[in-house]
């Protein structure tokens, strides 16, 4: 589906691992160490798991309000998807993982409490393989697992005058202004600097010893982190610019060695390159860069002449169909997806993009059939629940949009597009007292408490003063904001 509902796109998210390496330098890069202390999962005295869940939680939400999260529902199916596979195969797992995509060029990748793990569409760009974006991701979920963000927040608390609130604070005011909240963070921590370096230093080799068994459980190839590594460090070794990752997750030789050899010793597995991950790349070629659909149908046309393997040119004749969409040159990208759906017609990616050309073509009774066959095959997919949800609405069937999206909040509640493709479908239909409900929703996922109390009071202001359940059920659930409110305060309070 075309994505018309976007967070605002105020700057980019700050610093990955911002707390980790709050005080790191380039001195981090000048020594490191081959054997890996076994730190262990400590930080329970300081940060129970529960305060950490209900951290993770918040700051997701302040992440959604203020930096640009891709709400696309296909790319985050495969986010998740690879996401868990690792997660499946990661040991201390304590609660369940979140991942979400940055719209950011840069080359970064940042976790948080709670097992929040945030991913630049950027990585995805230098990334040449699924194995390569797996072994960030799985190095990302051991700092979750090893709770080293907890562990770093005990060490800096007990170090300088800085309580976990200002932390997060400087955190949160670093997704605005990244070098304003890393002043914040820095303030008055001097003398703690070479400690910190030193204890970082030992959390990424835990990382990577962690993330690259996971890894390779999982079936991934090991070689990607190396591969990986390797290719970034030799890109910017003579650089005074490095990319974000670089400035939070120092690549010295011995650490690229270190991997390498473990990669060594675990196995390298030749793996048939992944079609979904092609198509991942090419839908952030085309809809999340910055680049002119046409400078880019230009290029991938021109690769496309040169490209033998079968997968990578699925991939790039993906790009050339969203491509031409974005030119309204609908009849030939439906031509590109409907070959490449005899192939794969189960394919998300596929079906998402088929959605958005019949809609342009006003072919609603095609779309909705299509899309209530996928929906009895897979009812709690959420590609093709919102891409159901979305026609619906488009086609006027507004009382479908609605049954169809309220039955997925009953386990989604915490996505941000089926709140907004609800409220579409009530705005659309006159439904006022929904109107005000369903926006509600969005703002307490980014945050904004006090305007969904005031949108839930409007709604309420609105409803028939004889519906007592109705106006009962908005009574509640504006108490219930005010305790999540309340609940922020008490868990950033240490």
């Amino acid at each position: 589906m075309q994505i018309s509902f976007r967070a605002p796109a105020l700057v980019m998210i700050c610093t990955a691992f911002l707390i980790f390496f709050i005080t790191s330098s380039h001195q981090a890069s000048a020594h490191s160490r081959t054997d890996v202390p076994t730190i262990g999962t400590a930080g329970g005295a300081f940060m129970s798991i529960e305060r950490e869940r209900l951290l993770g939680e918040h700051f997701a939400r302040e992440v959604r309000g203020a930096a640009p999260v891709i709400e696309d529902p296909v790319l985050r199916e495969y986010l998740e998807g690879v996401g868990n596979r690792l997660v499946r195969h990661t040991d201390n797992v304590r609660y369940p993982f979140s991942f979400f995509w940055i719209r950011d060029d840069s080359i970064n990748a940042f976790a948080f409490l709670g097992g929040q793990i945030g991913m630049h569409t950027g990585l995805l760009m230098e990334a040449q393989d699924e194995s390569e974006l797996a072994s960030v991701l799985s190095h990302e979920i051991a700092h979750v697992t090893q709770r080293h963000i907890a562990r770093n927040m005990e060490r800096i608390t007990a170090a300088a005058p800085m309580t976990v609130a200002q932390i997060i604070g400087g955190m949160i005011i670093g997704v605005i202004n990244p070098t304003l909240g890393m002043a914040v963070l820095t303030a008055n921590m001097a003398g703690f600097q070479q400690r910190q370096i030193n204890y970082t230093r030992q959390f990424e080799l835990e990382a990577d010893r962690i993330g690259m068994q996971a890894l390779h459980r999982a079936g991934y190839d090991p070689e990607g982190a190396p591969r990986f590594f390797g290719r970034l460090q030799d890109r910017y070794r003579y650089t005074s610019t490095l990319p974000q990752f670089l400035v939070t997750h120092p690549l010295p030789d011995s650490r690229v060695a270190d991997t390498q050899s473990r990669a060594r010793a675990l196995g390298p597995r030749s793996l048939p390159p992944s079609l979904d991950f092609h198509l991942a790349k090419a839908r952030v070629r085309v809809r999340f860069s910055n680049r002119p659909a046409r400078d880019v149908l230009t290029n991938v046309e021109q690769e496309l002449r040169q490209e033998r393997d079968t997968t990578k040119r699925e991939g790039l004749l993906y790009a050339q169909a969203l491509a031409l969409y974005e030119l309204e040159r609908y009849e030939q990208a439906d031509q590109i997806i409907l070959d490449l759906r005899e192939t794969h017609p189960l394919n998300l990616f596929f079906i998402d993009t088929q959605t958005d050309i019949w809609l342009a073509q006003k072919r609603y009774e095609e779309v909705l059939e299509m899309l209530t066959t996928e929906y009895s095959r897979r009812p709690n997919n959420q590609v093709v629940t919102l891409n159901f949800v979305y026609a619906a609405n488009h086609a006027g069937k507004y009382d479908i949009a609605r049954r169809v999206v309220q039955d997925y909040l009953i386990e989604n509640r915490r996505d941000v597009l089926a709140w907004q493709l609800l409220h579409e479908s009530h705005q659309k239909s006159g439904n006022v007292v929904g109107q005000h409900e369903a926006m509600a929703e969005v703002m307490v996922l980014r945050a904004n408490f006090t305007n969904a109390i005031e949108e839930l009071h409007s709604a309420f202001a609105k409803s028939n003063e004889h519906d007592l359940m109705n106006r009962q059920r908005i009574q509640a659930r504006i108490q219930q904001i005010q305790n999540l409110q309340v609940e922020r305060e008490r868990v950033f309070d240490f």
